[in-house]
């Protein structure tokens, strides 16, 4: 049964997109006690429709004063990541501001808070003094560490989530330090999940009436985003991964190649792609020895060989353009993209067909070009409606409408088709066409949240985790069921499978599809539709589906059906180009960034719009290009060029106007700490962490401007003191004394020294089929009323064919026999 909005108020109408429609959140109302590292949160909430309500303290949110400038002094990361939103000032330390926000709150859907220490709680105004006066309140923290636990109020930042949350450690060259993403990424993901979660959290509280607390933080966030590199695998081959430059370990040849005017990104994953590279490298260059049954197979065959691989692509690329090998590549079904640079992305010709960029004011800088949708719903299209806040502009407006808003009334939801679980999601069915990561981590997700998940999948074209030779076994060939990957990406689901290009198969993806609420896929673009398992076509039977189509390109525009794969996303956004050190032209994330990246921001439209369809009755269809997410990520580097026309410098892990800020030794084999001097009170922390030297006491370094000016003798100095020194005992003497501080973890450190991550119980074992259990990474959403579990791993092919063909579709015995004789239902089993 469909519900109504039945939510009606005497102030503000409900906030409405360019085109009159409003937006999938047009129905929330959202306080955003937020500053720089969280904001994009309340972006993303506030761009789908949302009303977006930020409390500044007096004076505004520190946030506007955040590098670079534009013309005027205006912050130009704060002009893009606070879009859409309204502005008011309240001193939440005051007893008359706290009323206020109190007064707020009462008649508000979701609280997103970010502050320093305790947050919100520590101020008297946490969840459960709110929720005492608004019972459906969902209340989402967004910090470094998150709000219980030993580090609970230890300082964090962008550069110590990258390094404790075990991502640094496989970024750069080996020569290098460890460095993170450019463009703060570990804040932007971290908000993204702070995003999704609470849309998840807001989800139960609709069916409930029950809203609760939500923890999200930076570290478990990126240990989670990590997972590639992560824990299953490490307890498969115990190797620790290191940093190795461009090139994959899991995919020979890939890496970065130079043509006559820049930078090729190539990643070979398949062995007809390999077949077709050697080829027109045979063409090219006359090159016989590429041709070798040798290279033949899988990466695994050509990983000995791959500086040879390497010398031999490079011969091909010297002979072309970047467009040349980019086009003609792809032309091949190579996986070719250029690695951008600023200028190349803003002139795109997908990005360009698809009218990615769009315009926001930038004060007196003028209009300025920027990324647009990260996602596109196909019935209430995301849009830009106003430009960021002045401070307390809509003071007067909301105290207006506080005044004159009655309470709220819920809405009643639409039913939900799936089973009963207790958890977030429970009751909601979701059917999964996914491969890889960047749909079938959403999955994972969702079903860890109580949603029911049912995997399409075939024998014939098994999922690539599924191809997985155990690494200390691999006499055992190859074991579908044991995956570390395939945990990570898929526990916790139901497995049917069917031969969709059989047509009885297909019509029964469709009946299971009609009692559904919502479909996720990331096959390429137009194979749904040649099954006849298209949007259209499903919609006409099951008018409330809501299905998410990601992709790499999207699904429209001229290199639509161009391959990629995480990596070349990373190239073609610019990310690789903007991150590492100045002297580096490609660093590469080597836990493919783009697929998680790009499931958190589905995973956020994808409950939007059904938060949408709860309200009208009515789904969509919603395209997601990984490209355009990744642009969007990087926002506040894209703003910048944008309002300078300079490409914006690689700054490794430094930070504009801060110093020192960086990655230092330890004794110890690859051991390193970050440290970071954030403002001048930091200084004198520093300065007794090192003991006082007498090199420390330059009264020129009590201030920024000449801490700045000295930097590299400065981070020198304190390279030689940590080179002798324990990286633990180093951090946690600097957390003593106030520091933002963290180690360089790895995976063993995560699982086996992290205090944080053990308190929170972070790392989850999972009931296996075949291993009796296993662990693997948990899933940060924080949900504390409803937590999340994950009830199973190891399933086969086709594991759930009985119960979602019998229980689900009511088909009798005999007629499932008749379609496994067809061939329409393939038997379960490895």
């Amino acid at each position: 049964m469909s519900g109504s909005d039945d939510r009606s108020d005497g102030g503000a109408a409900e906030p409405r997109l360019a085109d009159g429609l409003p937006g999938t959140l047009a129905h929330l109302r959202v306080l955003d006690v937020t500053s720089a590292s969280a904001a994009y949160a309340g972006k993303l909430l506030a761009d789908l429709g949302a009303d977006v309500i930020k409390i500044e303290p007096p004076g505004g949110d520190p946030a506007r004063g955040e590098a670079p400038l534009g013309p005027g002094g205006a912050s130009l990361p704060f002009l893009y990541e606070n879009t859409n939103k309204r502005s008011i000032v309240l001193d939440l330390e005051s007893e008359a501001g706290a009323a206020s926000f109190r007064a707020l709150a009462r008649d508000a859907d979701l609280v997103l808070e970010s502050l320093a220490g305790g947050g919100l709680a520590a101020l008297g105004l946490g969840f459960d003094s709110l929720a005492a006066e608004n019972e459906r309140l969902v209340v989402a923290s967004i910090s470094g560490f998150g709000r219980s636990g030993p580090l609970a109020e230890a300082r964090s930042n962008d550069l110590v989530a990258s390094a404790q949350g075990g991502a640094m450690t496989s970024i750069g060259d080996p020569a290098d330090p460890p460095v993170r993403l450019a463009a703060h990424q570990a804040d932007v993901i971290t908000a993204t999940t702070g995003a999704a979660a609470a849309l998840v959290a807001l989800h139960h509280a609709a069916r409930s009436g029950r809203g609760q607390h939500v923890d999200v933080s930076s570290l478990e966030t990126i240990s989670a985003i990590t997972h590639i590199a992560g824990v299953g695998k490490w307890l498969e081959d115990g190797v620790i991964p290191k940093r190795v430059g461009t090139g994959l370990v899991a995919s020979v040849p890939s890496g970065a190649y130079r043509c006559k005017d820049g930078l090729v990104y190539l990643m070979v994953n398949r062995p007809a792609h390999w077949l077709a590279l050697a080829s027109w490298i045979h063409e090219v260059t006359g090159n016989e020895e590429v041709l070798m049954d040798t290279f033949h197979g899988p990466s695994s065959a050509r990983l000995p060989f791959r500086e040879l691989l390497d010398l031999f692509i490079s011969d091909l690329t010297a002979t072309l353009t970047v467009d040349e090998a980019y086009h003609e590549g792809q032309r091949r079904h190579i996986a070719f993209t250029p690695i951008h640079t600023a200028a190349r992305i803003a002139a795109d010709p997908q990005l360009a067909a698809r009218s990615f960029f769009v315009e926001i004011d930038g004060g007196e800088a003028g209009p300025l070009s920027v990324p647009g949708a990260p996602y596109r719903p196909a019935k209430q299209p995301w849009r830009q409606v106003r430009p960021a806040p002045s401070v307390g502009e809509h003071d007067a407006e909301v105290r207006e409408e506080v005044r004159a808003r009655p309470a709220a009334l819920v809405a009643r939801p639409s039913a939900t088709r799936g089973p009963r679980t207790g958890g977030a999601l429970e009751g909601l069915r979701v059917v999964e066409f996914g491969t890889g990561l960047a749909a079938p981590w959403i999955g994972r997700i969702l079903a860890w949240a109580g949603a029911e998940v049912i995997k399409v999948e075939s024998h014939a074209h098994p999922d690539v985790p599924r191809l997985f030779v155990p690494p200390r076994n691999p006499e055992q060939g190859t074991q579908p069921e044991c995956s570390p990957w395939f945990t990570d990406w898929s526990a916790g689901k139901r497995f049917v499978s069917l031969d969709l290009r059989n047509e009885e198969g297909a019509e029964l993806a469709r009946k299971i599809i009609d009692e559904s609420d919502a479909v996720i896929a990331n096959y390429s673009t137009g194979v749904l539709e040649k099954l006849g398992l298209g949007y259209e076509t499903l919609a006409a039977r099951n008018p409330e589906l809501v299905m998410l189509e990601s992709s790499g390109y999207g699904e429209s525009g001229p290199l639509s059906k161009y391959v990629t794969w995480g990596p070349n996303i990373e190239a073609l956004s610019g990310l690789c180009s903007f991150s590492g050190f100045p002297e580096n032209e490609c660093t590469i994330s080597h836990f493919a960034y783009p697929d998680p990246l790009s499931a958190l921001h589905g995973l956020v439209v994808l409950m939007s719009a059904l938060a949408s369809r709860d309200r009208s009755g009515v789904g969509q269809v919603i395209h997601l290009s990984q490209l355009e997410t990744t642009v969007a990520s990087i926002g506040r580097v894209m703003v910048e060029f944008a309002a300078t026309g300079r490409e914006p410098s690689r700054l490794g892990n430094g930070e504009v106007g801060r110093a020192p800020y960086g990655c230092f030794p330890c004794e110890g084999d690859d051991r390193w700490v970050v440290l970071c001097v954030e403002d001048d009170a930091d200084w004198p922390r520093l300065r007794e962490l090192l003991g006082d030297p007498e090199w420390a006491r330059d009264p020129r370094y009590a201030e920024a401007a000449g801490r700045v000016g000295d930097q590299e003798a400065i981070e020198s100095r304190i390279a030689e003191w940590t080179s002798t020194r324990n990286d633990y005992a180093i951090v946690e003497r600097a957390r003593s004394l106030g520091l933002a501080a963290g180690v360089v973890q790895n995976t063993e450190d995560m699982l086996r020294r992290d205090p944080q991550l053990e308190a929170r119980g972070f790392f989850e074992t999972i009931p296996h089929f075949k291993r009796g259990e296993v662990t693997a990474s948990g899933i940060p959403f924080g949900l504390t009323g409803t937590p999340g579990r994950t009830t199973h791993a190891g399933s086969s092919i086709g594991h759930d064919n009985d119960y979602v063909f019998a229980e689900v579709l009511g088909l009798s015995r005999a007629e499932i026999e008749r379609l496994v004789g067809s061939g329409a239902i393939e038997r379960s089993g490895g």
